[in-house]
């Protein structure tokens, strides 16, 4: 028998109400915080409160965009004691799915990949039960990402709305965060490297972006030449693209 929510709806039918108000929410907030308020307060009724919202290319990990995230100190510890502090485990998983998918789905599977039974073993020694994964193909290994820890496993019906309202939340926080600045400095980027991008992209040159930043032509030429090194751009062209494309700069 279905189980059925106080006003006698199914709750399946409850969820997927649930899921549609948060969407709607999501995208009508205007701030970043509200925006991660309002996730967090879906995903926690899944028995879920660690998640990671990044942007990323899988063959170059150091291009890194971390968007968001909330992490107990469970979670940290677990990140530093398999050295993944900056480097979500789920994301070597990716390549052979394209689509989203849960740890427990892939326990479930014919063909048990030996990183799977890794990290859950892993996983349980922390008390959590399972993980979802949504990847947002970009092109190439270029990804978006959100990743949810649960402490329960994940069915069918919660990973359909927790996959919808995730890939919403995501979609929001690329265009609310290059607004309004990072929390995590994104690909190691600092303040001045991204306000000399965002100039370089619009065609200014050093000397006339130097001067609507307080700069010589000099210093935005250093700053450009080291945000190259950190997003490993080989020219001025590549580096735009690639601030675009994670996110970086609106």
């Amino acid at each position: 028998m279905n189980q059925r929510d106080n006003n006698n709806r199914p709750l399946d039918v409850q969820k997927t109400e649930d899921a549609a108000h948060t969407i709607f929410e999501i995208y009508s907030r205007t701030d970043y915080s509200t925006c991660v308020e309002v996730f967090l307060e879906f995903i926690s009724a899944f028995g879920i409160k660690n998640f990671t919202i990044l942007e990323t290319d899988l063959g170059c990990r150091q291009r890194d965009v971390m968007l968001a995230h909330s992490w107990d100190d469970r979670w940290r510890s677990f990140c530093l004691q398999s050295r993944h502090l900056h480097h979500d485990p789920l994301l070597a998983m990716i390549e052979r799915d394209h689509g989203a998918f849960t740890l427990s789905e892939r326990m479930d599977a014919p063909r048990v990949c030996a990183d799977t039974t890794q990290i859950l073993q892993r996983f349980s020694a922390f008390g959590w039960k399972d993980a979802l994964c949504v990847p947002i193909h970009r092109g190439g290994l270029r990804y978006g990402v959100a990743s949810l820890i649960s402490a329960r496993r994940i069915s069918a019906e919660d990973k359909a709305q927790l996959t919808a309202a995730a890939f919403a939340f995501h979609q929001r926080l690329r265009c609310l965060a290059p607004k309004e600045g990072f929390r995590t400095p994104p690909a190691g980027l600092g303040a001045d490297e991204i306000d000399c991008l965002r100039l370089l992209a619009t065609g200014l040159s050093d000397v006339k972006a130097g001067e609507m930043l307080g700069l010589g032509g000099g210093a935005v030429h250093a700053h450009i030449e080291s945000a190259k090194q950190k997003l490993a751009a080989q020219n001025r062209a590549e580096l735009v693209s690639l601030a675009h494309s994670l996110a970086i700069i609106a």
